[in-house]
């Protein structure tokens, strides 16, 4: 394997400092780690004790170098952790508290996957599968290796987190509460499978709460109020303390005044361990080749592949995707059932010269036998006859009093509307209702498949960017998995659209009109592409979210606009609407797309205004809005990891 032998890697403290911005509340700095000095050797097991709000979290950030420091300085193998973060790539593995591995894939595949981000480019498939094997016997995890990860029990899950860890061979293995949730067998054997790495030559570093196995680390290291207050075996960490049981520990920091126990070390370190003389002995840089991360082309297909592998492994996703555009085509066609789709409607036109000066002269002698300021003698006699026939007809006198009667009157004379009959055609209302539906159904399900794509993920996301993940090659994975899941859901729906169409014109030879249908095959494909662009901009919403629950309750924003700016609520027909809703309205495209508006359809049905009607317009539209989409989601995640270097560097 052309990768760097590693040897533990030393991890050293001098006097470091951590401190948050000021705050609004708080104008001064808050101190979060103060002057903590500690050195472990290469192949050393340590465990970090403390409680709440002791500062483990912030220690374990800045051993990442996640977080910057404000005064001393902290080296891993004799590099700055903070400024060498592509040197210390793949020598620091790190387990968070969460499991990290995608449920529906077996244990062999999510470490086969997570050896094509953490191995170096030139390692080969068959040391790749040497290192995943390696691992899962380091863990124990034989017996259980072709079996998914969502079936293993709590314990055999935290195995497999650290397993995808091991993989890389760090130097330096960082363990985040990993046996938090845990019941006590299986606590006991992460401590042990921790101590058998160290014994191996890896430096552990492990954040637990749990005290039963505490004395299978070589030393512990406990922090209160952000500082040291022991370094040192657990047994003798009793006497210090002068308390029966670990536990009490944190009683006693607590009790105490921030700096009580830090000044005791103090004392106790000077004295005794006199660590500030191993600290003037110069530091060695630990040698560290550089590994490279897998190129753009490589880390899309890994991740695509991934992608189909677990949405092909969770078989509630399989069935309820299969089935979800099934009872949605089935709910569409029960909707529509009684729809008259072929039923005949009279189209109308402007009124010619003649038939305008024969209207002009019929309404003056109506005008005239409906006021009622004039007496029967007063008015014509045409007038006067009609006044006679209305005075058997109050519903009809009444009608043709009001304004909005002559207000029609007027239009008709002016051209302003369309009153005289023209011709019959099929009646539109049916068919392109349908049709809005169904490109409605396609929306929301394209925001209900993309909204949870990165936040469920997120941890695991945040660890592979620290192995070299790409953006651009996550997005672009994880829209091409999206479009492969659309498209079969997007199939079953319009094919079960189909077959109930076809029975229903079986029995009552009722179908949509072709004459305001641009055909089934060209349908499917823009209802697909107005899914996916929706399933895209569900994406940018998943990266700014912090929970999937947060996910869910913006699922209605998004769809609502759509809707809206689809163009049969409200028309579209030019202005700033327009444009807004060619830029974020998918639906308004997938209508253009699918909606046949050329001879035929009255005026009153054009609500999408005059347009180009070339199918290339739409089908462009929507793929500029699907690669707009997905560029804005990689700045937002480019965006994120800036501002949180931004906020460390603050520190």
């Amino acid at each position: 394997m052309n990768s760097p032998e590693k040897n533990g890697l030393s991890v050293v403290a001098r006097k470091l400092t951590v401190a948050a911005p000021p705050s609004r509340s708080n104008s001064k700095p808050i101190l979060l780690l103060k002057d903590v000095s500690f050195q472990v050797e290469p192949g050393e097991f340590i465990c970090i004790l403390g409680p709440s709000g002791a500062g483990k979290s912030t220690l374990i950030k800045t051993i990442l170098g996640q977080t910057s420091i404000s005064l001393g300085s902290l080296l891993v193998g004799g590099h700055d952790a903070a400024g060498n973060a592509d040197t210390l790539r793949g020598a620091i593995g790190y387990v968070p508290q969460n499991d990290i591995n995608p449920p529906s894939l077996t244990v062999d595949e999510a470490l086969y996957f997570a050896s094509k981000v953490r191995l170096s480019t030139q390692t080969t498939d068959i040391e790749r599968r040497a290192a995943v094997d390696q691992a899962i016997t380091d863990v124990d995890l034989n017996r259980v290796r072709q079996q998914p990860i969502g079936q293993l029990s709590g314990g055999e899950m935290k195995r497999a987190s650290i397993a995808a860890e091991l993989i890389g061979s760090p130097g330096l293995l960082i363990a985040d509460e990993a046996t938090a949730n845990l019941d006590p067998a299986n606590e006991a054997r992460i401590m042990k499978l921790l101590a058998a790495r160290a014994r191996a030559g890896t430096t552990v570093i492990a954040v637990t709460h749990h005290l039963d196995n505490i004395d299978m680390a070589d030393r512990i290291l406990i922090l209160g109020h952000g500082e040291i207050v022991w370094i040192g075996k657990a047994a003798d960490a009793l006497n210090h303390f002068q308390v029966k049981r670990l536990s009490e520990i944190y009683i006693q920091i607590e009790d105490k005044p921030p700096g009580y126990w830090g000044e005791k070390w103090r004392e106790r370190e000077a004295v005794d361990l006199n660590l500030e003389e191993n600290f003037s002995e110069k530091i060695q840089s630990q040698s560290l080749a550089p590994i490279s991360p897998p190129g753009i082309i490589s880390q899309f297909i890994n991740f695509l592949s991934r992608e189909i592998r677990i949405t092909i492994g969770d078989r509630f996703r399989l069935v309820f995707g299969i089935l979800l555009p099934v009872a949605l085509a089935v709910v569409v066609l029960l909707g529509f059932s009684a729809t008259r789709y072929n039923d005949p409607v009279m189209t109308t036109r402007l009124l010619d010269s003649g038939e305008k000066e024969i209207l002009a002269d019929v309404w003056g002698e109506v005008a005239e036998a409906i006021n009622p300021g004039l007496s029967i003698d007063e008015k014509s006699n045409t007038a006067a006859q009609i006044t006679v026939f209305l005075d058997s007809q109050p519903k009809l006198r009444s009608h043709l009093r009001e304004k909005s009667t002559d207000r029609l009157i007027r239009d008709a004379l002016t051209d302003a509307i369309p009153v005289a009959p023209d011709h019959e055609i099929i009646n539109p209302a049916g068919t392109l209702t349908f049709i809005t539906l169904l490109s409605t159904c396609m929306v929301i399900l394209g925001f209900v498949t993309g909204f949870r794509e990165i936040v469920s993920e997120r941890t695991m996301l945040d660890l592979e960017r620290r192995h070299g993940l790409n953006f651009y090659s996550y997005i672009l994975a994880k829209v091409g998995s999206i479009a492969m899941t659309l498209a079969v859901q997007v199939i079953i729906f319009h094919i079960v659209i189909e077959l109930g169409l076809m029975i229903r014109a079986g029995i009552d030879s009722e179908m949509p009109s072709a004459l305001y249908r641009r055909g089934f095959a060209l349908e499917l494909v823009v209802n697909w592409m107005a899914s996916l662009a929706c399933a895209s901009i569900a994406l940018i919403v998943s990266a700014c979210v912090q929970t999937t629950a947060n996910g869910v309750l913006t699922v209605p924003l998004l769809i609502t606009p759509q809707i809206l700016l689809g163009g049969t609520i409200l028309p579209i027909r030019g202005g700033f609407l327009a444009v807004i809703a060619k830029l974020i309205s998918p639906l308004y495209w997938a209508h253009r797309g699918c909606r046949s508006e050329g001879q035929g359809v009255p005026p009153s049905w054009k609500s999408l205004g005059d347009y180009n009607p070339s199918i290339w317009i739409p089908l462009g539209s929507l793929f500029l809005q699907i690669l707009l989409a997905s560029l804005i989601t990689v700045m937002i995640l480019h965006w994120q990891e800036a501002k949180q270097s931004d906020r460390r560097r603050s520190h």
